[in-house]
């Protein structure tokens, strides 16, 4: 069991845009609100209509308090009126010798021009292998 104030938490925001035609260049903010070093490993963007592969970062680390720029290259498409719900930015990090993932639900919303404008809705948090997988059992041991 993990104890209250026992994980990372973090603050997500997008800073700017710049491309056209589906795909993006996202600049974010993230936020350690810790008091621990906060060492961010991978970063993507899995929803079909907001996405983005795998993206490794090298040696990414946010100082306690602290914030850091990351650009990311997105895929979406849509015009004023359109809304892309439950989108995801995940990141897996590191913090206090423990791996995490960092999940930020987004909405995105897209201007005139088609630029998505998204808003971070929520920030949950899981220590990376928290379930373990079932083990296999031989059929010999049925």
């Amino acid at each position: 069991m993990i104890r209250a104030g026992a994980e990372p938490h973090v603050r997500v925001e997008q800073t700017a845009c710049a491309g056209s035609d589906g795909g993006w260049r996202i600049a974010w903010r993230i936020t350690n609100l810790t008091a621990s070093e906060l060492r961010l490993l991978d970063v993507r963007f899995p929803h079909g209509q907001f996405r983005g592969g795998l993206m490794e970062l090298s040696e990414l680390t946010i100082a306690p308090r602290g914030s850091a720029a990351l650009e990311a290259g997105v895929a979406c498409q849509g015009g004023p009126t359109d809304v892309v719900e439950n989108a995801f930015l995940i990141t897996t990090v590191e913090w206090r010798n423990v791996r995490w993932r960092i999940l930020a639900r987004l909405t995105v919303r897209f201007a005139e021009d088609g630029s998505p404008a998204v808003t971070t809705e929520l920030v949950t948090v899981q220590r990376v292998g928290f379930s373990n997988p079932a083990r296999h059992v031989p059929t010999s041991e049925v």
